[in-house]
């Protein structure tokens, strides 16, 4: 791989490792083999994350994807490892669930794998890869596979197993790039307040929202708490809805507006098993949708560019642990 990429994956995996290593030890419940685990398993994935979102180290990776035809072998194979680690260490290896995890990132990227070279335009094979890695996810299916990696390692990996498939292998225009710009930063502002100025009335009167402003606010906590929103909430859920989705609907649909309402109605519908009553499941996934529209225009006014989406749909999401409750 190429200089810059390397660089970067190195930086911010001793970045996240650092973070890693604080957040682990400071749970009293972990012992020192589940700390080591976690420090070593998760920081490379979210360090590889953000490199690829620089658009040079993006450039030299895909190069380097075209120039090797053993890197489906390489990646598949390093994201196993970083799988089994934890089980290894910890005691808890599960050689039957570690096989289902390689064969399924081998197959994913295998499946995407041929169509590069090609226009990204959804096609069934994209649906049934956006399936397969979501849905499971979403529901949490994946987390009897390894007891010790949790959402936010199952997040990281989901996103950059998806980041490879379709931005490496599949050639993806999808936007993926996480350096800012300041138009970025003014769509984000505007779509939140687009976004609270519709959804919080109908959310009040129908009782799923209310205000709940605490006495004293806790900056450091909060400002790790929109970091952790901005890379396992937000940019794992732009990535597959507003990237690979309503961009690859747009790619074969004749009129703008649908893939915006569809891939928004599915965000919204990803919400309803979060509650267990019907009046505010309907609400949810009514509120929710709205603010998919929301992120969906913040993405087409940003050109095209998931970092706008990911930042609102943060600030969103940050807002409503500031100022409301539901």
């Amino acid at each position: 791989m190429k200089t810059k990429l390397i660089t970067l994956w190195i930086l911010w995996t001793l970045l996240g490792a650092l973070l890693i290593y604080a957040v682990v030890s400071s749970d009293s419940n972990n012992d020192t083999l589940t700390m080591i685990a976690m420090t070593l398993s998760f920081p490379p994935i979210l360090g590889f994350m953000l490199a690829l979102g620089s658009p040079i180290a993006s450039h030299q990776f895909k190069d380097w994807l075209k120039e090797n035809k053993n890197s489906q072998y390489y990646l598949a194979g390093g994201l196993s490892v970083l799988f089994a680690i934890p089980g290894l260490l910890t005691g808890n290896f599960d050689p039957y669930h570690t096989t289902i995890f390689a064969f399924i990132v081998f197959a994913v990227f295998g499946v995407l794998k041929q169509n590069m070279g090609e226009e990204f335009k959804l096609n069934w094979s994209d649906v049934a890869i956006w399936i397969l890695l979501w849905i499971p996810f979403d529901l949490r299916w994946y987390d009897g596979m390894q007891p010790n990696l949790d959402y936010t390692w199952w997040s990281s990996t989901i996103s950059v197993i998806a980041i490879i498939g379709w931005v490496g292998y599949r050639g993806a225009d999808i936007g993926f790039n996480l350096v800012p710009k300041f138009k970025d930063l003014i769509i984000a502002l505007i779509a939140l307040f687009m976004i609270m100025a519709i959804v919080i009335p109908p959310g009040l009167v129908t009782g799923f929202l209310t205000f709940g402003i605490p006495e004293t606010y806790d900056i450091p906590k909060l400002t790790v708490h929109f970091i952790g929103l901005f890379l396992t909430v937000a940019l794992p859920e732009e990535l597959f809805f507003r990237g690979i989705l309503l961009r690859g609907l747009e790619k074969v649909s004749s009129k703008k507006w649908i893939p915006m309402v569809v891939s928004s109605l599915a965000f919204g519908l990803m919400h309803w098993n979060n509650l267990n009553d019907l009046p505010m499941q309907i609400t949810y996934v009514s509120l929710a949708t709205i603010a998919g529209l929301g992120y969906a225009w913040a993405y087409k006014k940003s050109g095209n560019n998931l970092f706008a989406a990911i930042l609102t749909h943060t600030l969103v999401d940050w807002v409503w642990k500031l100022f409301l409750s539901a």
